[in-house]
């Protein structure tokens, strides 16, 4: 059985998963992970050693390699899902890159260090 989604918000997801149908996430770095309910396994990419955690405990995604997140039984767990600020500015760094936005806030600051009769 694939995994289901139990509850959405703006803030997370939980979900229901069983064994041999494990969650995967990529580009995912800084997202939390914390089992609900029974016991899951998480392996994540370039990590020399996997982790098992069990109800109440937090894994936090540690890069943006493959996650994968598997149920040992049944077993509910929590996704944090990335501020939407946060995720809209990392985007426009991606596309537009650093320097476009470094060029930009110094021609705000400058524009803003004029005097009101030079605007």
């Amino acid at each position: 059985m694939q995994p289901r989604v139990q509850r959405a918000t703006r803030k997370y997801i939980d979900f229901a998963l069983v064994e041999d149908y494990p969650l995967r996430f990529s580009k995912a770095k800084g997202r939390r992970v914390e089992c609900l309910s029974g016991v899951v396994w998480i392996t994540a990419y370039n990590e020399l050693s996997d982790y098992m955690l069990r109800a109440g405990e937090v894994f936090v995604i540690p890069n943006n390699g493959l996650t994968l997140i598997e149920a040992i039984g049944d077993c509910r767990v929590r996704i944090d899902l990335p501020n939407l600020f946060l995720h809209v500015l990392h985007r426009l760094l991606v596309l537009c890159g650093w320097d476009r936005l470094v060029l930009g806030a110094n021609r705000l600051r400058n524009f803003l260090q004029m005097p009101d009769w030079l605007r």
